[in-house]
């Protein structure tokens, strides 16, 4: 086994560890209250706690004889980009994943982990506690579905695209704003979903679209490029480059396009 195949190994287990401290607040019949952080998203204690167990497992990981790597998380401290530019290397975690989703009860909400190296995912999970099911990668390894028994089924996005064209949205954006770009894209078939679901669901083959044009963070997307790029995929900004990571002090980043069929000449649809 790699050393790479190794992490993704471990960073699973925790994210199925973190997936059942979720679930057990999901499944109690006492409604959370969430509160709000500064951008009006809500955080429930199912994030905190899920974000503790994954910070104290990673820190307690030596990759190698470099020891542990750092750890940025959406509800872990904010990191000073005069720091985080230090790194070459580091974790990049969302905990909870699709609070909204979790809110409502409608069960698609994730564990995201990733291992970003030099401003690039090298290794990516999506867990689905509801599922207890999840997605895994790492580099030059393939992207795979891990089932509750623990066994994988390598993915493979779906080449060439279908007809009409499957193109994934957020439950919690209007289509509206898209419009000018579905235009562009001829006949498609419009599917909702929360969560970093979506970059799974092209990876397995189940759309071959999906259209970001709102503002998303590091941590929502990190994890499901790796997967849909080891499945075949790829995920672009919409001026034309590959999504990155940790390159500025916001980490806020670019609208993209994320696809299942990377030889199909997709610049054309980009522009505005």
């Amino acid at each position: 086994m790699t050393d790479l195949a190794m992490w993704t190994t471990y960073a699973y287990q925790l994210a199925k560890e973190a997936g059942e401290k979720i679930l057990a607040y999901y499944q109690n019949d006492i409604r959370l209250v969430p509160d709000f952080k500064m951008d009006l998203s809500p955080i429930t204690l199912a994030d905190k706690d899920a974000h503790d167990i994954i910070a104290k497992g990673l820190a307690d990981f030596a990759l190698d004889t470099h020891g542990p790597a750092p750890l940025l998380s959406e509800e872990g401290k904010e990191i000073p980009f005069l720091e985080r530019q230090q790194w070459s290397r580091y974790w990049c975690v969302d905990p909870l994943d699709g609070t909204k989703e979790f809110l409502v009860r409608n069960g698609e909400f994730t564990v995201n982990i990733a291992l970003i190296v030099n401003h690039h995912p090298i290794l990516g999970i999506v867990y689905v506690p509801t599922e207890r099911l999840g997605y895994l990668a790492w580099q030059g390894g393939g992207a795979y579905l891990c089932d509750p028994q623990g066994q994988r089924t390598r993915l493979i996005t779906q080449t060439p695209p279908n007809e009409p064209l499957r193109v994934l949205v957020s439950r919690h954006h209007g289509l509206d704003y898209l419009q000018p770009w579905l235009a562009r894209l001829g006949p498609t078939t419009i599917i909702s979903q929360g969560s970093a679901l979506k970059f799974c669901t092209i990876a397995s083959g189940g759309a071959d679209l999906f259209l970001r044009l709102s503002p998303t963070s590091e941590w929502d997307n990190a994890a499901g490029q790796c997967i849909l790029e080891e499945a075949g995929g790829a995920v672009i900004s919409l001026d034309g480059d590959p999504l990155t990571y940790n390159r500025s002090g916001v980490l806020e980043q670019n609208h993209f396009m994320a696809v299942g069929d990377r030889t199909k000449a997709w610049e054309k649809y980009l522009h505005r």
